[in-house]
Formats: structure tokens, sequence, C-alpha cells
């Protein structure tokens, strides 16, 4: 089992937030079947749902945090999570064991907050280490396709860039996540195929939606917005199956 952030092939299965009813069932009815997060009250409550904070993919393997509720879940579905080594907590950087970003050969994140077992892991797979400060890296970064990507965070695109991608770099802010003063963009989407991107809600609820959508028809991308409204940072929509 390959699962990856940048599917192929049109998914079956995604990875959701479990605190969303409303978005479990927009992707209901695009034919996709939605695997549910539980909480976990051990990290912040605003993220204690989202699938960018409690799992991590890394080519056919999957990581999930230590003794988390949600690992029960993947097991029924069919997706043996291997389990991280350290457990998280209420502060950062404990609450960013598996906020890594991994595709094709690459995992980018930050060396010293991601989980010892996932480092280990992507050596282990041969995969290159893109090091970046960011901890939360997973949510703040939209993987467009194989050479191309969206965030706010200067960081992360300068290490794109060198690495010969195309990244659009867009305003901080403008994202709601109830409990934080804004959420990031790669919290509200997720690839369902390989030429449609879902978002949690409209882009041109964020000033520069507009810029957004070009730079995916650009890339002959299709942006499907599940819910009206703002963009919620909802964790990610993370393709599994």
């Amino acid at each position: 089992m390959w699962m990856t952030r940048l599917p192929e092939v049109p998914v079956k299965a995604v990875l959701v937030s479990g605190e969303y009813p409303r978005l479990i069932s927009a992707l209901q009815r695009l034919g996709i079947t939605t695997i549910s997060t539980k909480r976990d009250f051990r990290l912040p409550e605003p993220v204690s749902w989202h699938p960018d904070m409690q799992v991590c993919l890394l080519k056919e393997k999957m990581f999930v945090l230590r003794a988390s509720p949600t690992k029960e879940i993947l097991w029924q579905a069919g997706l043996p999570a291997q389990e991280t080594e350290k457990s998280p907590g209420k502060w950062y950087p404990q609450d960013v064991l598996c906020n890594v970003l991994a595709w094709d050969n690459y995992v980018m994140g930050n060396l010293k907050t991601a989980d010892p077992n996932i480092v280990s892991m992507a050596d282990k797979l041969g995969m290159q280490w893109l090091a970046v400060k960011q901890g939360y890296t997973a949510c703040s970064t939209v993987l467009v396709d194989h050479s191309s990507a969206i965030t706010a965070d200067l960081g992360v695109s300068r290490q794109l860039n060198r690495n010969g991608m195309r990244v659009l770099e867009i305003q901080p802010g403008c994202i709601g996540l109830p409990g934080y003063d804004t959420g990031l963009l790669g919290g509200c989407c997720g690839k369902i195929a390989p030429d449609k991107l879902v978002f949690s809600g409209q882009l041109d609820s964020h000033p520069e939606g507009w810029i957004i959508r070009e730079f995916l028809a650009s890339r002959e991308i299709q942006a499907i917005e599940l819910l009206p409204g703002e963009l919620i940072d909802v964790g990610g929509i993370m393709a599994v199956l």
C-alpha cells in the first residue's frame, strides 16, 4: 500500500477530522469513504481532532501518535499504523510530532520537532529530508502536484524552490481556526485525484483566493469547495486509500 498526499488515481478513502460532520457528509457525497479521527485530549484543544497533528504518511508507512485514540479506527479500516516514539503534549513542540509532509522521495519538516521514529523511517526508506524551521510543516504547505506548492511560510518556500518546485507565496492569516488567531492553508485542503484539490470552504473568503484559483488552474488542478463560507483549518484531508 502506497499512501501519498499526491494520489495518482482518484482516491477511495480519506482521513478527516471527526469534529466536522458537514465536511464528512460533503466528502461522502463525492463518493469518498471517510475515516474520522477521534479527539486526542493530549493535544491543544483547537487542533485535538486534526489528522495532520495525529498522523504522518511516509510512502507505504503510516505513523500515529503513541497511544492515540485514532489508532484503533485506523486498524479497523485496514490501516496498520505504527506509533510514534514520543507522546504528544499541550504545548509546542510536543504537539507537532507527526506534523511533517512527505511526497515522492521527499519528506519536509523540522528535524528537532519531528518524532524520532518518523525521522528514522524516512532514513530507512531512503527519503531526502528537506529541513525547515517550521514545526507545523504539513499545516503550512499545500502540495498542488509533484512540482508545485502553495505556502505562506517563507522558509518552506525557499526550501521548495531550492529543490526545483514552483511555489505560490500567499499572505499569512485569513484562515479560520477557532481558538487560535489563524489557521494555515495546508490544513484546509487535500488532493482526492491527480487533478482535484478539495477545500473545506470557499477560496473567495481569502483575500488572495483568486490568485490561488489562478495558480491551480495554471497547473490544471480543479478546486472543489466542499462547504460554503470561510476556509477552516481542519487538519487537512488526507488520502489513505
